[in-house]
């Protein structure tokens, strides 16, 4: 887990363990999951839209999701599964109706069935998972990312 999104970071630099504001590390893996997979459809969300081609019902959606991540809005580790799987399906409607070929990352993204499956995917999928990201790219990416959630509170 890590987790630094609220000004409550254990030490200002990120909760690791668990959160203070009460998340725990089963919740914060489904969280960065499901920014992941939120991640594959927008890729093919913004071709669609390149192409005329709008689904109310799935931006709606995307609100909703990005939301629930921001802090102390949803720590129901059971209530992310269906939006991860709901995100997904939404990106492989796309997929045929748009001409984007991705072959790897969030776009080709496909979930654990398991409980146990879909964490072990989180951890992968988290803010720190990958070592080699240059920092300062890490940091625009978040700060645009946390922005996201904020704007997902007003839509």
């Amino acid at each position: 887990m890590f987790c630094y999104q609220c000004e409550q970071t254990a030490k200002g630099e990120g909760c690791t363990k668990s959160g203070v504001c009460g998340k725990q590390p089963d919740v914060a893996a489904l969280q960065d999951l499901l920014i992941y997979a939120l991640k594959g459809l927008s890729l093919y969300a913004v071709e669609a839209r390149k192409s005329g081609i709008s689904d109310i019902q799935m931006d709606r959606f995307v609100c909703e999701a990005i939301f629930s991540t921001l802090t102390n809005v949803d720590f129901d580790p059971q209530r992310f599964v269906p939006m991860i799987n709901q995100a997904v399906q939404y990106r492989d409607g796309l997929k045929s109706r748009v001409s984007l070929v991705a072959s790897e990352g969030p776009a080709m993204f496909v979930p654990e069935k398991t409980m146990e499956g879909l964490l072990a995917q989180g951890e992968q999928a988290g803010v720190k998972s990958d070592p080699t990201i240059d920092p300062d790219i890490l940091s625009l990416q978040q700060l645009l990312i946390y922005g996201l959630k904020g704007l997902a509170a007003y839509a």
